[in-house]
């Protein structure tokens, strides 16, 4: 695997750039920036007279032509597919945030040509596939990244058919929603990833779910004394996809209990700040090999398989934690974060563009790479607008 792989971080190195498919050339929308790049990965298949709309996953530079793109094809764990669950339902997640941040039909309407990938992934017992393995959208079941009823992209279509439910009211989504069986969360990442969920059915007016929330967030909770692990028994987190302190906050805030609030705090001061000080880290623990991070634990952080969805979990995190306390110290922790994009990293660079929605995969020590890929330009585009929304307050 290359520099900017992990065994969750997709990223070029693990894919391959054999296709026919003709360049990307992305054009910057003037309000809609961050959604730019998504549409231009966006391609349409037809199903039972639908046509259903899911984003290629990944792309590198086309050699022949600045500022385009060429679309590759997954092949992390042997051939997965061109589009997943995993990323087009986290891009219906920010076209909606973008939606209710600025009023633009364009991006609800983006949210729901995502939608219908989403819907066309699951199959008449609730379950979800991820990947589709070619452009007629032929789904893929069997994958190991791709299995009916995996947890990850289980996790993340269920949270953006509830933000849908609650953002448009459709039925069609809560329906859907409901139909399917919640996959078993036996780590802190799936509770999180499952919590914020429900959360948005819950701030749609569903008391239902208020003592399953209770559930994720005692578990949430108790699995790390000092901060919120993955593994309740592995002291060793992976800050990929770390949402922990982005449900716990979010539920302290949904639910008016302050009791969780001490633990976030020991778990922004243990490991948040000092990954955020540190410009970022992919791997932390006692017994990892690498930097001995500036925390009153003994915690050390490697930064190989650093990438925006390591770093924008903590900026939404953050932002919750300080709508819940309203300690100016978590928002300028939260801005300090989102600018690890803008030039607060180790190389130094500014690795997003959010007038076209372009981000790098990574940055392996003082070399960003040359690639983007739906995930890194997805998870920068949630901590932009996460960002926006942070200095707005600070307007106010």
């Amino acid at each position: 695997m290359g520099a900017f792989s992990s065994t969750q971080a997709r990223t070029k190195e693990s894919v391959t750039t054999a296709t026919t498919a003709p360049a990307i050339a992305v054009r910057p929308e003037r309000r809609l920036g961050v959604l730019s790049y998504l549409e231009a990965l966006t391609f349409t298949f037809t199903f039972e007279g639908r046509q259903i709309a899911p984003v290629l996953i990944y792309a590198e530079p086309d050699p022949n032509l600045p500022g385009s793109y060429i679309p590759i094809q997954a092949e992390d764990t042997g051939y997965e597919g061109v589009a997943c669950v995993d990323d087009t339902a986290r891009a219906a997640l920010l076209a909606l945030a973008v939606y209710e941040q600025t009023g633009d039909r364009s991006a609800l309407r983006s949210a729901k040509r995502w939608l219908s990938f989403v819907l066309y992934m699951q199959y008449p017992d609730g379950d979800f596939a991820n990947f589709v393995r070619n452009a007629n959208g032929r789904r893929n079941a069997s994958g190991p990244t791709s299995v009916k009823g995996g947890a990850w992209w289980t996790g993340r279509a269920l949270w953006a058919l509830a933000r849908a439910y609650r953002v448009t009211r459709n039925p069609t989504y809560l329906e859907a929603y409901q139909r399917c069986r919640k996959p078993e969360a036996a780590d802190g990442k799936i509770q999180a990833l499952l919590a914020l969920g429900e959360a948005e059915l819950a701030r749609a007016g569903d008391t239902t779910l208020e003592p399953l929330l209770r559930v994720r967030a005692g578990f949430i909770v108790d699995c790390g004394v000092d901060y919120f692990r993955d593994d309740c028994s592995d002291p060793t987190v992976h800050l990929w996809g770390y949402h922990q302190l982005h449900a716990l906050a979010t539920i302290s805030r949904l639910l008016e209990v302050k009791d969780y609030l001490p633990a976030c705090r020991r778990t922004v001061e243990a490991l948040v700040e000092p990954v955020v000080s540190g410009l970022g880290y992919y791997q932390i623990g006692p017994s990892v090999a690498g930097t001995a991070l500036d925390s009153p634990l003994e915690l050390y952080g490697s930064k190989e398989g650093l990438c925006a969805y390591c770093l924008s979990p903590l900026v939404l995190g953050l932002g919750e934690l300080f709508r819940a306390t309203e300690s100016e110290r978590y928002r300028k922790l939260a801005l300090n974060a989102a600018a690890w994009f803008y030039g607060r990293n180790d190389a130094g660079s500014v690795i997003y563009d959010p007038t076209t929605g372009l981000c790098a995969d990574g940055i392996d020590g003082l070399v960003v790479s040359p690639n983007r890929g739906a995930e890194s330009s997805i998870e920068a585009g949630m901590a932009e607008i996460e960002r926006l929304a942070l200095l707005d307050l600070m307007e106010e």
